[in-house]
């Protein structure tokens, strides 16, 4: 029997619940806080009373999903566990920017972004594959951007016992070979699925359009179209994309498993062989989807970093034969059975010059240099080639300005310019700011 989530429900275990954010049939998502944690959180609420063999269940997932929590890429596990009329909750760290929220804002990202994403999250998904859990819900509203452009993947109630929703449709992220299993309302999910979600993310990220996508119904489950090779994306290695071809495979036997696609990723080499034409410049809306079948973010004003938007990339030249093509698959193929130990995401931040922006750290260090202690920053927003803007705040006016351009509220923005790896404050409105700094800053 299925109990119903209702109004007056204040808490699950220590977590105080706030704002209700989402309801469906299996269980409730609000916003949250602990105690001890004053950042909000993500609580997913079930429905139903974890009793019997159900608890056992629900009790050993959780066990084997808070230890997730030590990976620098997944969502923090705040609280896990069972209300005191038995209902099963989890409370996870929760950021404002998501992945999709910054493909729709911004576009396609620059390649290097693109792979050191593929590697911080494929690295955690071999993390979550190792403990015999699958995650189920890769996508662009499940992957959160945190300060300092820290990923994050959240979304861990997708396959849980008792939280699990039921598919509502089939999508551009369901495997081939859980199709049948959404369009029944089951759920179909493994480590293979896993990696096909995530391979969807990156070529969607890139500005990919898979050729199943489409306004013709049904399209979507076309299964000729599913194991169609996919296109070169204009602009983005083809050994890249090569090698997230591999991965949306029809037949998920033909996929690597989440540790071989972060080893090829982290040794692929992004300049090579680059696909002729003008980078795309939107997302497909169908890859870069408005939210998730939960909430995975919440409202909140307390992370204040604005990602920055990726540098344009002028048009590559070069062409790659379908034979050298071929080459590159096949010793694609030799990467992933053998394997390569590189496997985090600092590894691939250095080879991309949008990689840069500052972090949270670097630019409260700058301002409190220029304007002394009990200076804050409160928002950032990075361009290309080195330019970045901030708001700095002081409990008093600040120095910085002269005359009637120091505000009296102590807030004043700040263009800057990186020049030999420091930062120098720079003319807003001078030659060469970008436009998004000159308009955030002075509005010139």
């Amino acid at each position: 029997m299925t109990t119903k989530s209702h109004m007056d429900i204040s808490a699950a275990g220590a977590v105080r619940l706030a704002r209700l954010l989402h309801r469906d049939e299996v269980a409730a998502v609000f916003t949250g806080t602990l105690p001890e944690e004053p950042a909000p959180l993500v609580v997913t609420l079930g429905n139903e009373r974890a009793v019997g063999a159900r608890r056992t269940l629900f009790l050993d997932w959780a066990a084997r999903v808070t230890r997730l929590s030590a990976h620098p890429h997944i969502a923090t596990v705040h609280a896990v566990g069972l209300t005191g009329t038995a209902r099963p909750y989890l409370a996870v760290q929760t950021t404002r920017t998501s992945l999709g929220d910054r493909l729709r804002a911004a576009g396609p990202l620059t390649p290097g972004f693109c792979r050191a994403i593929g590697v911080a999250l494929a690295d955690a998904l071999a993390t979550v594959h190792s403990i015999d859990l699958i995650h189920g819900a890769v996508h662009p509203a499940t992957t959160l951007i945190g300060p300092g452009d820290q990923l994050l993947l959240a979304g861990l109630d997708a396959t849980a016992p008792l939280l699990a929703q039921r598919p509502t449709r089939v999508s551009a992220y369901t495997a081939p070979e859980h199709i049948d299993a959404a369009i029944a309302g089951e759920i179909g999910a493994s480590p293979a699925a896993d990696v096909y979600d995530l391979a969807t993310l990156l070529y969607g990220a890139l500005g990919g359009r898979l050729q199943w996508l489409g306004t013709e119904g049904g399209r979507v489950t076309d299964p000729l179209l599913r194991a169609a090779p996919i296109a070169d994306i204009p602009g983005v290695s083809r050994v890249l994309t090569d090698i997230i071809a591999v991965c949306l495979s029809a037949d998920p036997r033909e996929r690597p498993t989440a540790a071989q696609l972060r080893d090829a990723l982290s040794t692929v080499d992004i300049s090579a062989a680059p696909s002729p034409g003008r980078r795309p410049a939107a997302v497909a809306a169908e890859l870069a989807p408005t939210g998730g079948p939960r909430p995975a973010t919440a409202p909140t004003v307390t992370d204040l970093a604005v990602p920055e938007r990726p540098a344009p990339e002028p048009p590559r030249q070069g062409r790659l034969g379908r034979t050298a093509k071929a080459i590159a698959v096949a010793a694609l193929a030799v990467a992933f059975l053998g394997g390569a130990s590189l496997a985090t995401y600092a590894a691939t931040r250095g080879n991309d010059t949008t990689m840069g922006c500052p972090t949270e750290d670097e630019l409260s260090s700058v301002a409190v240099s220029w304007y002394g202690d009990g200076t804050t920053v409160t928002e950032k927003v990075c361009a290309a080639d080195g330019y970045v803007a901030m708001t700095v705040r002081r409990p008093v006016p600040l120095n910085g300005g002269t005359g009637a351009s120091a505000p009296a509220t102590g807030v004043v923005r700040i263009a800057m310019h990186r020049v030999d790896g420091n930062l120098q404050r720079v003319d807003a409105c001078g030659t060469g700011v970008p436009a998004e700094i000159r308009n955030y800053v002075a509005g010139c």
